[in-house]
């Protein structure tokens, strides 16, 4: 039985072997002794004291000395009044410091605890799927930044098909069009940067953050400029909608949905590239699909680029959804695609009326340019 000086501890020193044992700790006046089991003694005075908290239960207190080669070391509820009165009031600032420290870790025990217990009465009452429409909704309070940073590293890990297209005009036609549309973006700090690819892929997609990949295979298929423009609006709507972020949700649920929940968003960058790159080969699902078709016909409606163009695009791959890669079935699969078509009208009979203008590209001068690259090969 100890008294009420004397405390069960421990001592971390270079002197003693594998640096660590345990220890009765005593303390006086002037300062503290831990006395090892093999009877080694270490003392520190409490003017050279410098504490600290920590260890697995977030209540250990700490004593070193000020070159931290010796450290007494005590999780006794009892240590730090202990030390106070026995200080003398030496240590009151320093023991303020670790006893806010002790109340913060308490919170945020009590703060775990509490989010665990809301978890369990959500799961217990079918809260499942309650709790991934909780995190769909915190998806609002999570930075820009972190859609940005997915989808850089996204991309930059993709094994991207064909080569970059470098030649200017084809680059600024598709650039042309990515400009006419972005300041109609209702997510602000968001902004695109898109990359032409050499390759037949009738294809194009947009990465979480803005970066966007055009294949040529797609500019060579598209009868207009506004075509392409209207598939880039619905690939854009994907990134101002922040659906691969709600990609994360429906694929990991409600480890994702807690982390959001509290706030930690650092865990959600490196699960975020592997399914931003999955997003870029395979579509999303049919609600997602629709809700960017429906936000495609805004960007382009308020872009004053005529959103039946992206109808038309679709007519014309009613016929060629075999011949296509799976990333773009979606334009043209039975029987989906009469129900994009009407999705596209329905959502232009909504909005007002518009005087729309034609893209300032000339997509015969375009489609000259991307020959040469089909010789090329």
């Amino acid at each position: 039985m100890y008294g009420p000086s004397e405390f069960e501890g421990g001592v971390f020193s270079d002197e003693i072997d594998g640096g660590r044992a345990s220890a009765t700790i005593e303390l006086s006046t002037s300062g503290m002794v831990a006395l090892t089991s093999t009877g080694q003694r270490f003392g520190i005075l409490y003017r050279d004291c410098q504490l600290d908290i920590g260890g697995a239960s977030g209540r250990m207190v700490f004593c070193r000395t000020p070159d931290r080669k010796l450290t007494i070391f005590c999780e006794d509820r009892r240590f730090p009044a202990a030390l106070d009165m026995e200080s003398g009031g030496e240590l009151a600032e320093q023991l303020s410091s670790v006893r806010g420290q002790r109340l913060s870790e308490g919170i945020r025990w009590r703060m775990w605890l509490l989010g665990m217990a809301i978890v369990s009465v959500l799961c217990l009452i079918g809260g499942y799927y309650a709790l991934i429409a909780v995190a769909k909704a915190s998806i609002v309070a999570v930075p820009v930044s972190v859609d940005t940073k997915i989808g850089k590293l996204a991309l930059e890990s993709l094994e991207l098909e064909g080569t970059r297209v470098t030649d200017k005009v084809v680059v600024d036609a598709v650039q042309e069009m990515v400009s006419r549309l972005e300041p109609h973006s209702e997510l602000k700090g968001l902004t695109f940067e898109v990359r032409v690819m050499d390759s037949p892929e009738v294809n194009a997609f947009c990465l979480p953050g803005g970066k966007m990949v055009v294949y040529t295979g797609l500019l060579k298929k598209a009868k207009t400029a506004e075509q392409v423009a209207g598939v880039l609006s619905h690939e854009m709507a994907h990134a101002i909608k922040r659906h691969g972020l709600q990609r994360i949700t429906e694929s990991l649920g409600i480890v994702v949905a807690i982390e959001l929940m509290i706030g930690d968003v650092g865990g959600l960058v490196a699960i975020g590239v592997e399914l931003g790159k999955s997003a870029a080969l395979t579509s999303y699902s049919r609600e997602l699909e629709t809700e960017a078709d429906i936000v495609g016909v805004q960007l382009l409606h308020a872009a004053a680029i005529d959103p039946l163009e992206l109808a038309g695009f679709f007519e014309m791959l009613k016929d060629e959804g075999d011949d296509l890669p799976a990333a773009m079935r979606w334009l043209s699969t039975h029987p989906e695609h009469e129900a994009r078509i009407a999705t596209v009208r329905g959502a232009l009979a909504k909005l007002g009326a518009q005087q729309y203008r034609p893209l300032d590209i000339d997509w015969d001068d375009v489609q000259q340019h991307l020959n040469p690259l089909k010789d090329d090969k």
